[in-house]
């Protein structure tokens, strides 16, 4: 289940950081990277040892 959560996130994640940068919109592309960032970052967090 945690791996699965973690591979989720960070490929939602990463599709929202590319996707940010087709949208001519100040405040969605922002969002997208916002939340793309959180993602990825949110994967790289469970993927790390404890």
């Amino acid at each position: 289940m945690n791996f699965l959560f973690m591979a989720v996130a960070f490929v939602l994640g990463l599709v929202l950081l590319f996707t940010g940068s087709h949208f001519k919109n100040g405040k969605a592309s922002r969002l997208c990277y916002g939340v793309g960032t959180i993602g990825v970052i949110l994967a790289m967090y469970i993927a790390w040892p404890k």
